[in-house]
């Protein structure tokens, strides 16, 4: 659940942060009370026991020995001080706050303790208890010459100790204050957090999401709101322009899928009615044409041989378009077999030349021999080119140039296939206009007084079922270039199509 939730990832990286920022501000937070509180008990140490040295001092030049004891006694019952003692230079206790210790312990001063009148401070425990402990030397001084007139430079020292419990409970305290601060503020931070999150974030990117899912249903009826001008404002705008862009496309590719059905539907039709007609009128045709030839041998060279001739070419003409028709109607898928480019055009080239010739047409035949073989129907690919040759030839009637080259290209037009071979077909004949140029592939279209207009169409269909590409460059004035793409065979793929081959005339 929690991988699916932003607001939840969001929550947790910065509650996690905050979390993290309030513990370390806490602890240097504590670690400063807590240096403090002991530099603060160190300093009142030092302070008391520097006006206990100047009231015992002013005790024993009095001679007043026996204040000592109740002064100790008021020092320890004001709980100030835990223990008070003074001590010799070798450490023994003089006067102490716990009177069985007097003359009867002795402490271990550390050597630096009567080489300097500074105050030496440090801590220790007892009881389970801290202690924070303060050592004052007291030197001879001159007015302790009296009592002390020769000797060393110090004649002892003031040791006192105090409790730490008092600042221990304080910075204890402190700390949870600190805690409960921090849990406060993290929850304040957390609250404002997530509604910031829900409402700047959470919220917006839901509704992106949810008009996303009705997209996902169908629905490109489907807008995101765009109240802000932030970066989720900005997705969403273009999630909106994105899924505008889908509908428009949508809408045109179902208007284009629309015609292209209708435009089914028609061809289909006509299909059938060019195939009925076909047949209907070719049976009548044979039996006309039989008649003809009875006829011209009977009156062989009689005075109506000129128009029997003409009989003859207009059924020619006539069986021509029939064939087409029927070409057209009833187009069978290719047979694939491995084939050589040269030998599907070469022979082509020789059935229009006579034409050309009589044209003064020049054509250039522009073929190696080290092409790769072509995957494909060696006769529905000898049709199609045939079908651009003738019109090649009609286009240039005062004469010109036809080149015909095959070349092999690097491209992939079916997976598997890693070349491509195009047949390009150009001539210098009168051109197309551009206005037809998408509309001379489609079925009946011509611009001839002569003609079925099936050429061309017939021609990309053959293209198109051997799924290769067809397409046409030209310019009124200077002639027409046709480039025909079809896949040449892979390695492997030439033995297995010449098996099937072998097969199917088996």
């Amino acid at each position: 659940m929690l991988r699916r939730s932003l607001t939840a990832k969001m929550l947790i990286a910065v509650g996690l942060t905050v979390a993290v920022v309030i513990s370390i501000y806490t602890y240097f937070v504590i670690r400063v009370q807590s240096a403090w509180w002991q530099k603060s008990t160190f300093s009142q140490n030092a302070l008391t026991a520097t006006l206990v040295q100047e009231y015992l001092e002013g005790v024993m030049l009095s001679d007043r020995h026996t204040e000592v004891e109740r002064f100790l006694d008021k020092l320890k019952s004001s709980q100030e001080i835990y223990r008070g003692r003074v001590i010799d230079l070798t450490g023994k206790i003089i006067f102490s706050t716990d009177t069985q210790e007097v003359k009867q312990a002795t402490l271990t001063t550390p050597p630096e303790l009567f080489r300097g009148d500074d105050i030496l401070y440090g801590t220790r425990e007892e009881d389970g208890q801290r202690l924070a402990v303060a050592m004052k030397p007291v030197s001879r001084g001159v007015n302790c010459q009296r009592c002390h007139q020769t000797g060393p430079t110090y004649i002892g020292a003031i040791v006192l100790e105090k409790s730490m419990e008092p600042a221990e409970a304080s910075v204890a305290s402190n700390r949870n204050l600190l805690i409960a601060y921090g849990l406060v503020i993290f929850a304040l931070v957390g609250v404002v957090l997530w509604l910031l999150i829900v409402r700047l974030v959470t919220q917006p990117v839901s509704n992106v999401l949810q008009q996303m899912r009705l997209v996902q249903a169908g629905d490109l009826t489907a807008r995101a709101g765009t109240e802000t001008k932030d970066q989720i404002g900005q997705l969403a705008q273009g999630f909106n322009s994105m899924v505008s862009s889908l509908e428009n496309t949508t809408s045109e590719l179902r208007e284009s899928h629309n015609r292209q059905i209708q435009q089914a539907g028609k061809l289909a039709s006509i299909g059938e009615l060019a195939s009925g007609i076909a047949h209907e009128i070719r049976n009548p045709l044979a039996g006309i044409g039989a008649a003809v030839e009875v006829l011209a041998e009977t009156n062989g060279n009689g005075e109506h041989k000129e128009i029997v001739g003409e009989i003859r070419k207009q059924i020619t003409r006539l069986n021509t378009t029939l064939r087409e028709l029927l070409d057209f109607s009833r187009q069978r898928e290719p047979e694939i077999a491995p084939c050589a480019v040269c030998e599907i055009v070469k022979p082509m080239l020789s059935l229009i030349r006579p034409d050309a010739q009589k044209q003064h047409i020049e054509i250039v035949e522009e073929c190696g021999s080290e092409l790769p073989a072509l995957c494909a129907d060696a006769q529905q690919v000898q049709q199609a080119v045939l079908n651009i040759l003738l019109n090649a030839v009609q286009a240039m009637p005062n004469g010109g140039t036809l080149t015909v080259r095959a070349e092999a290209l690097e491209k992939v037009l079916i997976p598997g296939h890693g070349q491509a071979i195009r047949i390009t077909v150009h001539d210098t004949g009168v051109g197309i206009p551009r206005e037809n140029q998408q509309k001379i592939f489609s079925p009946f279209f011509t611009t001839k007084h002569r003609g079925t207009g099936l050429g061309l169409a017939i021609t990309r269909t053959i293209v198109e079922k051997h799924r290769g590409t067809i397409a046409v460059e030209s310019e009124l004035g200077r002639g027409s270039t046709f480039y025909l793409e079809f896949a040449a065979c892979a390695s492997c793929e030439q033995g297995a199509a010449k098996e099937v081959l072998s097969h199917g005339k088996n």
